[in-house]
């Protein structure tokens, strides 16, 4: 799993457990104590619950804007990262297949992929007709990594991570720490799905 994913899924899973005892906590004092003693019992589970559940928020955050910050850098452009051989390729006209080898050659590589997404804007341009749109034998740009989907990829799972965390506090479908949704959530975050494919397609390289 991408290191920054994993951030968000640790803090995601400790605070989960966190208020899963919280929970079971305030249950037992509702069992032992007089309703004054148990009330103020829960107020202090809740207070130290709430502080938890902002540094858990907080440390999602910090390791979105750690990604943002790594995804810069991989897209920041490096004279030497070009490789000199597969860039003689490109003077060629490839197949998909042919184009589709050499992103997933370079998906680590963001100058490689800022070049092959011109190649490909350019051929595309040159083998559409007017007004035409998503012709047979078009390069595929979908799959070339770029700055602009790692971002927003890394943006959706921080919200993600934090519409759960806001979730375990609330009572109804899908809501409180009880809920099977919500142990879902946890469970598989960052995990592939149809929900969020396209998002970890954008973080591969």
């Amino acid at each position: 799993m991408n290191q920054y994913i994993q951030t968000m899924k640790n803090a995601l899973t400790s605070y989960y457990n966190a208020a899963k005892a919280a929970e079971a906590s305030k249950e037992q004092a509702r069992q032992r104590y007089q309703p004054e003693v148990a009330a103020q019992e829960i107020r202090k589970l809740e207070s130290s619950l709430e502080a938890q559940k902002r540094a858990t928020i907080s440390a999602i955050t910090e390791a979105k804007d750690k990604a943002v910050e790594a995804t810069y850098r991989w897209g920041a452009l490096d004279g030497s990262k070009i490789d000199d051989g597969d860039m003689k390729l490109l003077k060629f006209d490839l197949s998909p297949e042919q184009f589709e080898a050499l992103v997933n050659k370079h998906k680590r590589n963001g100058t490689m992929c800022f070049i092959l997404a011109q190649y490909a804007e350019k051929h595309n341009r040159q083998e559409t007709k007017p007004g035409e749109f998503g012709s047979t034998g078009r390069l595929n740009t979908l799959i070339i990594p770029s700055v602009e989907n790692k971002i927003a990829a890394y943006k959706k799972f921080a919200e993600s991570a934090i519409g759960t965390v806001e979730n375990m506090d609330g009572y109804g479908w899908g809501q409180g720490v009880d809920s099977p949704v919500i142990e879902s959530a946890v469970k598989n975050f960052g995990t592939p799905n149809p929900m969020n494919s396209a998002w970890l397609e954008a973080l591969e390289g």
